[in-house]
């Protein structure tokens, strides 16, 4: 097993870098600086808003992806526990984890969804008034 864990860290390494990227290259955007707001301090509720909501898409992005991950190590667990009744148990329970896990990402996008909706604002943090 000790040999393993380095191959299993490169590989998960490999897997985490190309999907977490583009949620890091939104986490610079988090914050609009370039609006004369952002040198005064001038921010209103709406701006609080739109904080919200993109801080909310890149955490459920992470989640998601982290989620996706937890299914490809169980199901390494599964293809490696080579017929061992433990290990295949350790397998389902790590794909049942992620399972639920998903359940509540996707739970937690159509929550913050409905709340925007109800109140009128897309998920791109865009006010629609009369909607």
């Amino acid at each position: 097993m000790i040999k393993r864990l380095p191959l299993v860290a490169l590989i998960s390494t490999l897997v985490i870098i190309p999907l977490a990227l583009p949620d890091l290259a939104l986490a610079q955007s988090i914050v609009d600086n370039t609006t004369s707001d952002y040198q005064t301090g001038n921010y209103d509720l709406n701006d609080m808003v739109l904080l919200a909501i993109r801080a909310s898409r890149i955490i459920l992005g992470l989640v998601g992806s982290l989620a996706l991950l937890m299914f490809i190590y169980g199901g390494l667990m599964f293809l490696i526990s080579s017929g061992s009744s433990e290990k295949v148990t350790k397998a389902k329970n790590i794909i049942i984890a992620a399972a639920i896990g998903l359940i509540i990402v996707f739970t937690s996008f159509v929550i913050i969804r409905f709340v925007l909706e109800m109140m009128g604002i897309s998920w791109n943090g865009i006010y629609t008034p009369g909607k």
